[in-house]
Formats: C-alpha cells, sequence, structure tokens
C-alpha cells in the first residue's frame, strides 16, 4: 500500500470530512466536461490513512479556476469549517517524478489525483509546522513507513528543496527540519549535505555528464 516505488492504492473513505466536502465539491462542477483535480495537502491522509485526521481546509490545484464553484457551493474559506481552497500547481513542492506515485480516482467527469503519502510528506519538510510533524507521526504509525532509507531517497529526488531561497520568499529551513524529522520519528541525527544533497548531486552529474557545475560549488552554506 505504501511503497514509494509503486502507485499508492487506498481504500479512501468518502465519508471522511474531506470526503464529503470533495464530493460536494464535484456535485457542483459542471458535468459537460471533463475536469482533473489534485488533493494534495492533509487531506489524502485523511482519506486514504486515518479520517480522523483533521485538517481545516482541503487544498486542491487544477487547470480549470474552480473558484467561483467553490464559493458558490458554500465551500470556501469563511463559509463553513472545513473549506476548499484552490492554489496553483507550484505551492505543492515535490519531485518532479511524482505523479508516477499518485493515486488516480474517477468520479463521473471529474478524474482526483491523490498524491503518494511519501510525496506529501516530503513537500512538508519545507515548512514543517507543528501540523506537518504531526502528519509525519501519523504516517509512520499507521504504516511504518516511510523508514530512513525510503525517506533519504524521496528526499534526494527532490534535492532541489534545499538551494537557497528567493529574497523574495519568506520559508523555512529545510535542512533543519530534516534533521528534526529525523530525530522525531527515527530518534536519530542526519548529515543532510553529506546523506542527502551530496549523493543526489553526484548521481545528477553521473546522469548528465562532467559539465555540471562542482558538487561543492552547489551545496548551500
Amino acid at each position: 500500500m505504501f511503497d514509494p516505488r509503486h502507485p499508492w492504492t487506498p481504500q479512501l473513505d468518502w465519508n471522511a470530512p474531506a470526503g464529503k466536502v470533495l464530493r460536494e465539491l464535484i456535485a457542483a462542477l459542471p458535468s459537460d466536461r471533463p475536469i482533473h483535480i489534485t488533493v494534495f495537502g492533509s487531506a489524502p491522509l485523511q482519506l486514504g490513512l486515518d479520517s480522523g485526521f483533521l485538517s481545516a481546509d482541503v487544498d486542491i490545484f487544477s487547470q480549470a479556476d474552480l473558484r467561483e464553484t467553490i464559493q458558490c457551493a458554500g465551500l470556501g474559506k469563511g463559509q463553513r469549517e472545513i473549506y476548499v481552497e484552490q492554489s496553483e500547481e507550484i505551492v505543492f513542492s515535490a519531485s518532479a517524478s511524482w505523479r508516477e506515485r499518485a493515486c488516480h480516482v474517477q468520479r463521473g467527469n471529474v478524474t482526483l489525483t491523490f498524491p503518494h503519502p511519501i510525496d506529501i510528506l516530503v513537500s512538508k519538510v519545507q515548512r514543517l509546522e507543528p501540523k506537518d510533524l504531526n502528519a509525519f507521526r501519523l504516517v509512520f504509525e499507521r504504516t511504518g513507513h516511510p523508514t530512513p532509507e525510503e525517506l533519504q531517497t524521496a528526499l534526494q529526488r527532490h534535492v532541489d528543496l534545499y538551494r537557497p531561497n528567493f529574497d523574495e520568499e519568506n520559508s523555512g529551513d529545510p535542512i533543519a527540519n530534516t534533521q528534526i524529522v529525523w530525530r522525531e520519528l527515527y530518534g536519530q541525527t542526519i548529515d543532510v549535505r553529506r546523506d542527502i544533497i551530496a549523493p543526489a548531486l553526484a548521481a545528477r552529474r553521473a546522469t548528465h555528464g562532467a559539465n555540471l557545475p562542482s558538487i561543492k560549488a552547489e551545496l548551500p552554506d
């Protein structure tokens, strides 16, 4: 069920709070054309692992602009306790291969995509608020995954997470946050530069050739 080498195949609980909200959203959408929605954040964990894992919002992105439909259906922020929030895809920070592991569900003319838990967790490393760390604990307690090796591999796939931020960005410290995850989940320490960044950049150089900058130049200070 969890194996990050294969697509996620959960038994989704559509009676979970997020499931009920998504059903209402689907019922409110036009039925005369295909619509594709990706559900990210904590909602997939609630539907696929623990219906008691609550989050106030159901985060989605879609090529279609659904904001007006969300508001008209009374599903927006400030309209109900658990609401739908449409964001841009760039908000979901995961490796380029995340779609290969995702769960896809068809409900009428709507295709719903739920990223694999490993990609959801990786996307939370940048910020790692208390609720994000709780997501790590939930997945680990429910499944025994990710193992340190699985999480290390997943973070290597998304090594650009550790690049310096733009000046305009106000985000967290992914290196420090990764160390927190290792301590809280595994009771271990990790050298992020040695165990995640350097191997990932070495693999990238081996794949793309010697014209890439040196690993030392790419490592953050």
